[in-house]
């Protein structure tokens, strides 16, 4: 089988969740069907090419001039999927051409630009899109049940259409113990190494609640403030000066290591050197961080809606995200209790045990070979 995919998320500068799970998921996939062909479309390589060593995925860059009006979505794609002959076509980033050139499998993450909280003056139409994408699709693919639920509402479809397949951790994310490499993680982001410290995926998006992490660590109490930091990577400018600014306000700017994107190298050891990951955002449509943190064994704070208390289960401490108080209180429980912090840490351990890259890829396979026939 030629299976053709919408790989731009994994070619961007700087992948987040989708662009690095489509490497995971295919590299698995890649390697249980070594005589299925996968083409990666995207348009222009920005480094690498993660697929390097699978000799049966190949990528391909197109692009089109004076891309207006999705021309690139709509257009250009579909006919590189016809001219690939493609038995499947595969857009695993919430939408999907109009008329994709081959049977469609879409993966559709969440609903949460329609959120009205979190709505902007271009949700309305990226919600039309999602929804044709919807009913253009033989099948859907969604990582948690609570989006499956708003899809299916939403979307007005069949609950049976929609797949729930839950991710797994960055195959790269890997407990790291070794002191050397901890020490200098440590260094570079400006943390002691004698010092504890709270790691968080800070962001310029305000569904990832970064002022009111920094404004509930200013809200902690001191004496577990003192020698401890908090670091928070992954906010871009202005926003980044913005929230260093907010920092000194509330006085705790010394504590505070606040950065942009971190080289994906170094999650693994941020991670695995910190005592907890603070992760409440207002709405997530699975949470990937909480499993490389259960991976890294760090203790996880997280919020107690959406999607992330069926992926925390049992093994995180769940918190309101709207109340800056309740994150504070939170942190400071973890802080305070290194019990607490122990008995997630081993609950974690067993929670991510179900979450596994085989396993996602034998749902994926399943729904594949059903559609193409």
């Amino acid at each position: 089988m030629r299976l053709c995919v919408d790989a731009r998320t994994t070619f961007a500068r700087h992948p987040r969740g989708t662009g690095k799970n489509l490497v995971d998921l295919y590299g698995e996939i890649a390697k249980v069907r070594p005589d299925w062909r996968f083409v990666m479309f995207h348009r222009g390589r920005n480094g690498k090419n993660p697929f390097e060593g699978c000799a049966n995925i190949s990528d391909q860059g197109i692009d089109i001039k004076g891309d207006r009006f999705g021309l690139w979505s709509n257009l250009r794609l579909p006919l590189a999927v016809r001219a690939a002959k493609a038995d499947l076509f595969h857009a695993p980033a919430n939408i999907g051409p109009r008329f994709p050139g081959a049977p469609m499998v879409a993966t559709i993450h969440d609903l949460i630009p329609l959120e009205p909280a979190l709505a902007t003056p271009d949700s309305a139409r990226w919600g039309e899109a999602v929804r044709r994408t919807a009913h253009k699709a033989s099948k859907i693919f969604t990582p948690s049940e609570y989006s499956k639920l708003k899809i299916v509402e939403f979307c007005a479809i069949a609950e049976s259409k929609v797949v729930v397949n839950p991710w797994a951790p960055d195959r790269k994310c890997k407990r790291i113990e070794d002191a050397a490499q901890l020490a200098a993680v440590r260094e570079k982001y400006g943390v002691a190494c004698d010092s504890p410290y709270v790691f968080g995926f800070g962001s310029d998006m305000p569904r990832k609640n970064t002022e009111k992490v920094i404004r509930a660590w200013a809200e902690v109490p001191a004496s577990l403030r003192d020698q401890r930091h908090l670091v928070l990577v992954g906010i871009r400018e202005p926003a980044l000066g913005k929230f260093r600014a907010l920092a000194e306000a509330l006085g705790v700017g010394e504590s505070c290591r606040l950065h942009g994107f971190a080289d994906e190298a170094d999650i693994a050891a941020l991670l695995s050197g910190a005592a907890v990951l603070v992760f409440p955002s207002l709405s997530e449509g699975f949470g990937l961080p909480l499993l490389d943190a259960f991976i890294c064994g760090a203790a996880v704070l997280t919020s107690d809606c959406t999607s992330l208390p069926e992926v925390a289960g049992d093994a995180a401490v769940l918190v309101d995200p709207r109340r800056t108080e309740a994150i504070a209180d939170g942190l400071r429980q973890l802080l305070s209790d290194e019990g607490l912090r122990r008995d997630l840490v081993a609950r974690g351990f067993e929670r991510v045990k179900a979450y596994t890259w085989e396993a996602c890829a034998q749902r994926v396979l399943g729904v594949f070979e059903s559609v193409a026939g």
